[in-house]
């Protein structure tokens, strides 16, 4: 017989691995709302910027757990980890849990756990919280207030996703890596060769990346061609790119997001 009552729903809601992945998301959203408005009023607190990577290691890591079960010590296994994209955000998002904030890394995250927690509101939120009493009419559910907000959730995610998605790939790739790139000056260099190494594999399995590479390399093409650039520098350009092809264009066995 199912749960018939509103706590007997609930408690069966949060028992479950998925609702720890909710809650993950939900901590990422709220820690990087109040970070970056502490950001924006020029205080830069730390602590919910430390909340919202804990909600990514925790939904990461149910997704991760979920697709590969227990850790396994062998190569197979291994392999299978290298290749989720899921495993290399989580190992991000402990990078970037241990090093300095840097406010704009949080954005990837929280764009991300904006659509999981909204598909989620939609698909057990609302039905469990809210559910259609059983007496109404089949030909009357689609008129109800939840089938009415569920179907906006869904055709706001499915109208917004690939913008969101480029727009993360934007940040990625253009200000992230712009930002770590500042760190050069102090000799920060270890989270520019790690963030590369992400990139290359984003580059790979991620249309959006690809896309947002492109459009970067046509923007330095046209500078470097300008008559106002100096020989060398365009030179110099020439040299680097073709380094950065050269390394993302490396063999990457491609595999199918997981999340």
């Amino acid at each position: 017989m199912p749960p018939s009552t509103l706590q007997e729903r609930i408690l069966n809601l949060v028992q479950t691995l998925q609702f720890a992945w909710f809650s993950g998301h939900v901590l990422t959203l709220i820690g990087s709302a109040i970070h970056l408005l502490s950001v924006l009023m020029f205080r830069s607190a730390t602590k919910p910027y430390t909340i919202a990577y804990v909600g990514a290691l925790i939904s990461y890591g149910v997704v991760i757990y979920k697709s590969h079960g227990i850790p396994q010590l062998n190569t197979r296994y291994a392999q299978r980890l290298v290749m989720d994209e899921n495993v290399q955000y989580l190992l991000l998002a402990l990078y970037w849990f241990f090093s300095k904030p840097i406010s704009v890394t949080l954005v990837p995250y929280a764009t991300f756990s904006t659509f999981h927690a909204l598909g989620y509101v939609r698909s057990n939120i609302i039905p469990t919280v809210f559910p259609v009493p059983s007496s109404t009419a089949s030909s009357s559910r689609a008129a109800t207030w939840q089938a009415k907000t569920q179907q906006r959730i869904k055709s706001w995610t499915d109208k917004n996703y690939d913008t969101a998605m480029r727009f993360v790939a934007q940040i990625e790739v253009v200000g992230i890596m712009g930002r770590l790139l500042l760190g050069i000056f102090r000799l920060q260099i270890m989270g520019i060769f790690l963030y590369a190494q992400f990139l290359r594999f984003r580059y790979h399995l991620s249309s959006y990346t690809r896309q947002a590479f492109t459009k970067l390399r046509t923007a330095m093409d046209n500078v470097s061609q300008d008559p106002r650039v100096p020989p060398v520098v365009g030179k110099a350009y020439l040299t680097v790119k073709d380094m950065i092809t050269r390394y993302g264009q490396a063999v990457v066995q491609q595999q199918q997001p997981r999340q």
